[in-house]
């Protein structure tokens, strides 16, 4: 399981610029340190091709977008951490994995790591700055 992570793609128009893509991202970032051992996350902006072409990968259709595992979980819904643990345990690579999570289910957001977790994830870094 040590290898196992859950991949979450945030699909966003710009996190930076956007509030609610804004809060997406964090809803992410703030997750417990014992869930961010588990997953892999990074920000689509569609602001640049990289961003559309996911966006298009994932057949995207509203922004922003929670994608666990490629699936369009949270479609303009920024989830409580109760859903986002739920969810995430559904599409878990191993009956481990899931259980870990589950168990977590009552810890809460951390809020005091949410900058440098946002950082990790490229948040407000896939803006494009040309016109």
């Amino acid at each position: 399981m040590a290898d196992e992570k859950l991949n979450i793609d945030v699909l966003t128009l710009d996190s930076v610029q956007c509030a609610a893509c804004g809060y997406m991202m964090e809803s992410i970032a703030a997750l417990p340190g014992d869930v961010q051992e588990m997953i892999v996350y990074k920000e689509w902006s569609i602001k640049n091709k990289s961003g559309i072409g996911k966006f298009l990968e994932l057949k995207g259709r509203v922004l922003p977008t929670i994608c666990i595992e490629s699936d369009l979980v949270f479609e303009s819904i920024i989830p409580q951490y109760e859903e986002l643990i739920d969810e995430m345990a559904k599409r878990a690579p191993s009956p481990e994995m899931k259980e870990r999570l589950l168990s977590l289910r009552e810890k809460g957001f951390e809020f005091d790591k949410i900058q440098e977790n946002l950082a990790k994830a490229g948040s407000g870094m896939s803006t494009r700055v040309d016109s």
